[in-house]
């Protein structure tokens, strides 16, 4: 995985907060090399912890607010500018009650406005929902017919939806060093305050680091981040 400074990369998450569980050293480390990312988030986190009735009422609002201020924060520390980090709030856990076409246009529009040179979304097999909805979306999204300047997708893994699916784990297949990063992702991970746990949850720093170690230890590296590498388109 090498980049330049004149790529551009786009993120394509489902929630706040899967940007930096799957990329989170790489962004940092591309933002250090002054490589310019833009992140957006299909759906907000949070209205699958109440009931439908609840999702208009003031507190629900307030809670989306602040898991949207918490990607901010977040994303300020791994260096995204503020105008490149987009919400569509999208209802969570509730990706197949929209029309997929209006999805992939979502996406689509960012793809034709921003012009990345790679992309980093969801994993196809995981066993949330949004997830898998997003890595389909992205790559009808993505199709290669009039997008001369993207040559690379590459898919991450979640802590706590990636590793559960049993049946078809992640197949790893690139790796990034994060070595100089990984403490600017804890620092992003404890932006959000509400949703990281005490180990053994899978959403620990102890768990985080854990895989880190692991990912790194695949590819002779002390800490990294692993992708399955889905398209790779190279010029002459």
């Amino acid at each position: 995985m090498n980049f330049e400074k004149k790529d551009k990369v786009l993120v394509v998450a489902a929630h706040p907060d899967d940007d930096v569980l799957g990329c989170g050293g790489t962004i940092a480390f591309l933002r250090n090399k002054g490589i310019n990312v833009r992140v957006l988030f299909l759906a907000e986190g949070i209205t699958a912890r109440y009931l439908k009735k609840d999702f208009e009422t003031n507190e629900v609002k307030k809670e989306i607010e602040y898991r949207n201020q918490c990607a901010l924060n977040a994303l300020k520390i791994l260096g995204v500018k503020k105008d490149e980090i987009f919400f569509n709030n999208y209802q969570c856990l509730n990706l197949d009650q929209i029309s997929f076409l209006n999805i992939t246009k979502t996406i689509e529009n960012h793809v034709y406005d921003f012009k990345p040179t790679n992309i980093f979304t969801h994993a196809k097999y995981d066993v949330n929902n949004d997830h898998t909805i997003v890595n389909k979306a992205t790559l009808a999204a993505t199709r290669p017919f009039d997008k001369i300047f993207l040559k690379n997708i590459y898919s991450f893994e979640i802590l706590s939806s990636t590793e559960w699916n049993f049946s078809n784990p992640f197949n790893a297949n690139c790796f990034f060093d994060i070595s100089n990063t990984l403490k600017k992702k804890f620092l992003a991970i404890k932006a959000y305050k509400k949703e990281f746990k005490k180990s053994p949850h899978p959403r620990s720093i102890e768990t985080i680091k854990a895989l880190a170690v692991f990912r790194g230890s695949q590819s002779g590296l002390k800490y990294a981040e692993s992708f399955n590498l889905i398209r790779s388109i190279k010029k002459n």
